[in-house]
C-alpha cells in the first residue's frame, strides 16, 4: 500500500544540501533525496489538482527506509504530472552534531610563530546532535582574511600550527562531523589567539660599554631572562651591531657569550651600537634601540712599567742602559713605535742630554765617578714625534778604584747550642772623594747540618750588624747556630753606591754537645726497667751521634759527683736494666742519667745529662 501526500512541504535536495528556499526538516523527519528539475521547484509550469503552482501529489513506498539505508522498491508503471515516484533512499534527517561548550578550544605552547590547539572529544551524553563521529575540522583565519582555513583532522583532539606571524591576534573555531549526508555540524564560536612577541630586553638601553680606547670597546650585557625580560625564548645567541653615527651600514659580531669586544674603531668618533637575539631556528630579533659611544683620542704609546729600564756595566765613568721592546698588548697607548730616546742628567741639575736609537740598550760614556743621575726614556710615535719621557730612574757611577779586596772568619763554639764568628775584611780605593760613609754584616742561615736544613722553631730572617766605625775592618757576631751553613754578605755604602760581597760559612762544633730529651722508664713484667730516649735537639749538636754514655748512681742528695755502680756505653737510644742485676739492691732509690757523645769519642763525657730516679722493690 502506497502513502499519498498532498500539498505537503517538501525540502528539496541536491548533491546531500538543502536547497536554497527550502525550509529546514526537522529533527527525525523524512526528507525525500532526489534530484528534481527547475521547472518542478516552488511555482514550476505544471499545476496540481487543487488549483496552485508547485507539486501535488508525491508516492512514497509504504516501506521506505529511515537512517540511511537503501531500499529497492518498484515505481508505480504509469507516472502523471501530479505524481512522482522515488526511487533513491528515504534518510531520516537527525540534527547534525556540535558542541555544548561556547568555546572548546584550547591554546597552549604559544611562540611568536606559532600555536597548539586542543579540542575534547564530541560526547553524545552532554553536547548536541547525533553521531558517529567520523572526523573533525579545525578552521583558522588571519587578520585581514575573509574566509577560514580548515585543516581535517580525523579523529585527532589536536593541531599544531606554525609559520603564523609574530605578535598577531588569529581565529579559530572546530566543526564535528558524521557520516550523513547532513553530518557537518553548525562550527564551535570563533576563539581568538596571539602569537607571542619574540625575546626582548625589557631594559630599553641593556649595553655596557668599558675599557674604551681609541681603536676599541668592551660591550657586555646580562642575559636575556624569561621572567624579568619580554617575549619567547630561548635565547641562543647574541649578535652586536655598529657603525659610526650617521652611516647607513651595519657591522656585526656574533657569540653566544655575554660580551664582545670591538677592535676595528677609529679615534675619537661616535657609534651607535645596539644588538638583536638569537632564538627559534637560529633566526635574530630585531636590533634594540642604539646607543652612542665615543671613542677616546689616540693616547700616544708608554711603558706599563713605571720603571723599564735596567743598568748594567756599572763603572765610574759609564752605565749600559737596557729596556724591553713596547709591546701593544702589554703596554699602553698606540704604536707603532719607531726608535727609543735616553736622556740623562746628574741629580739636582736642569739640562738634559740624550741618545737617539732604534735598538733596545744604550751605553753612556761622559759620566763622572761616584755621582747619582737621573735616567729617562721617550718613545717615538707613529708620527714621527717623541712622547714625553716616563718618570727618571736614578743610578750612580761607582768609585774609581775602590774594591773589597778580602773577606774571611773563624768560629768558636763555648756552650751547647751556640756558636759565634769573626769576619775580617779589606777595602783598597779609598780616597777624600770616594770614602766608606758606613758598613754592615748580613748573616742568614742557611742549614743546620745535623737536622738536614732549617728546623722551623729556627728564624732564617737574614741578621743584618751594623758595623758603627766605617774605617773598622773586623767584626764579632755571638749566638749563632753551631755546626751550621750561612750566607755572610759584606755591604759598603759610599756616597751614591753600596759595594757587596758575598760568601758561605760554617760555624763550628766546639762546644758540648745538647743532652739527650724525652727520656721514660718502662717497666716490663719480671720488673725490669726500660730507658728510652731521644736524640739530643739537632740544633744543639756539634756533630753526628755515635753512642751514649749512661751511669746508675744511688741517689745521694747532698753528695756531689757520687761513684757510679753502672757507667757503661750503648749505641742505640735505649738501654735494659735487670731487677736481678747485683750490682742495684733492692728497694733502694738510684739515679739513671745518659749523654750523647759524638765525633770525639767515648772520653767526650763533658756534655750535659738527663736524669730519671727509680727503685726496684723486693716483691
Amino acid at each position: 500500500m502506497q502513502n499519498s501526500f498532498y500539498g505537503g512541504r517538501l525540502a528539496l535536495v541536491g548533491e546531500g544540501d538543502l536547497h536554497q528556499g527550502s525550509p529546514p526538516p526537522w529533527a527525525n523527519q523524512r526528507v525525500f533525496v532526489f534530484q528534481m528539475p527547475t521547472s518542478f521547484f516552488k511555482g514550476g509550469n505544471y499545476r496540481s489538482k487543487f488549483g496552485h503552482r508547485g507539486i501535488g501529489r508525491i508516492w512514497m513506498p509504504e516501506e521506505a527506509p529511515c537512517g540511511g539505508e537503501r531500499s529497492q522498491h518498484v515505481c508505480p508503471s504509469e507516472t502523471t504530472d501530479e505524481a512522482f515516484c522515488l526511487d533513491s533512499s528515504l534518510p531520516c534527517y537527525q540534527t547534525p552534531p556540535s558542541y555544548d561548550q561556547s568555546e572548546p578550544l584550547e591554546f597552549s605552547d604559544v611562540t611568536s610563530t606559532g600555536v597548539t590547539v586542543t579540542w575534547p572529544a564530541w560526547d553524545e551524553t552532554v553536547d548536541h546532535g547525533h553521531g558517529p563521529i567520523v572526523e573533525y575540522r579545525i578552521q583558522i583565519k588571519g587578520p585581514g582574511e575573509e574566509e577560514f582555513t580548515e585543516i581535517p583532522k580525523g579523529r585527532q583532539l589536536s593541531h599544531q600550527f606554525t609559520g603564523l606571524r609574530e605578535n598577531v591576534n588569529y581565529k579559530f573555531r572546530i566543526s564535528v562531523i558524521r557520516d550523513h549526508p547532513f553530518g557537518e555540524g553548525t562550527p564551535s564560536n570563533e576563539q581568538t589567539c596571539r602569537t607571542s612577541e619574540p625575546p626582548s630586553f625589557a631594559n630599553p638601553e641593556p649595553l655596557e660599554f668599558q675599557d674604551v680606547t681609541s681603536s676599541g670597546i668592551n660591550i657586555t650585557w646580562l642575559a636575556w631572562d624569561p621572567i624579568l625580560d619580554t617575549g619567547i625564548g630561548p635565547v641562543t645567541g647574541y649578535m652586536i651591531m655598529y657603525r659610526e653615527e650617521g652611516h647607513r651600514i651595519w657591522k656585526r659580531e656574533e657569540t653566544e657569550s655575554l660580551s664582545v669586544r670591538l677592535t676595528d674603531l677609529t679615534e675619537d668618533t661616535t657609534y651607535e651600537v645596539a644588538i638583536k637575539l638569537k632564538y627559534k631556528q637560529g633566526k635574530y630579533t630585531e636590533r634594540s634601540n642604539p646607543q652612542t659611544i665615543n671613542t677616546d683620542i689616540a693616547e700616544p704609546p708608554s711603558f706599563a712599567n713605571p720603571e723599564p729600564l735596567e743598568f748594567e756595566g756599572i763603572t765610574s765613568s759609564g752605565i749600559t742602559v737596557t729596556w724591553l721592546a713596547w709591546d701593544p698588548i702589554l703596554d699602553h697607548g698606540i704604536g707603532p713605535v719607531t726608535g727609543y730616546m735616553i736622556k740623562y742628567r746628574e741629580e739636582g741639575h736642569r739640562t738634559w742630554k740624550s741618545k737617539k736609537t732604534q735598538s733596545l740598550s744604550v751605553r753612556l760614556t761622559d759620566l763622572s765617578e761616584d755621582t747619582t743621575y737621573e735616567v729617562a726614556i721617550s718613545l717615538r710615535d707613529r708620527n714621527g714625534g717623541y712622547t714625553n719621557e716616563n718618570i727618571p730612574q736614578i743610578v750612580t757611577t761607582t768609585c774609581e778604584g775602590l774594591v773589597i779586596t778580602g773577606l774571611n772568619y773563624t768560629s768558636s763554639s763555648r756552650r751547647a747550642g751556640y756558636a759565634s764568628t769573626t769576619v775580617m775584611w779589606s777595602v783598597e780605593g779609598v780616597t777624600d772623594s770616594c770614602r766608606v760613609l758606613s758598613q754592615s754584616l748580613s748573616l742568614q742561615l742557611l742549614d743546620v747540618l745535623e737536622c738536614d736544613g732549617v728546623p722551623t722553631t729556627l728564624d732564617a730572617t737574614p741578621r743584618v750588624i751594623d758595623v758603627e766605625d766605617g774605617e773598622e775592618r773586623t767584626k764579632t757576631v755571638l749566638r749563632l747556630t753551631p755546626n751550621s751553613l750561612y750566607n755572610l754578605t759584606l755591604s759598603l755604602k759610599t756616597q751614591a753606591v753600596t759595594y757587596q760581597r758575598s760568601m758561605s760559612i760554617q760555624t763550628v762544633t766546639t762546644g758540648p754537645t745538647g743532652e739527650p730529651t724525652n727520656l721514660l722508664p718502662e717497666k716490663k713484667p719480671r720488673g725490669d726497667l726500660v730507658f728510652q730516649w731521644d736524640k739530643p735537639e739537632c740544633s744543639k749538636r756539634n756533630g753526628p751521634i755515635n753512642s751514649y754514655h749512661y751511669t746508675v748512681t744511688r741517689y745521694r742528695p747532698n753528695r756531689r759527683n757520687p761513684v757510679p755502680v753502672i757507667a757503661e756505653h750503648v749505641e742505640g737510644e735505649k738501654v735494659r736494666l735487670s731487677k736481678r742485676d747485683q750490682r742495684i739492691s733492692p728497694n733502694e732509690l738510684y739515679v739513671f742519667a745518659v749523654r750523647a757523645t759524638t765525633g770525639t769519642g767515648s772520653v767526650d763525657l763533658s756534655s750535659p745529662t738527663t736524669e730519671r730516679q727509680f727503685l726496684f722493690t723486693s716483691q
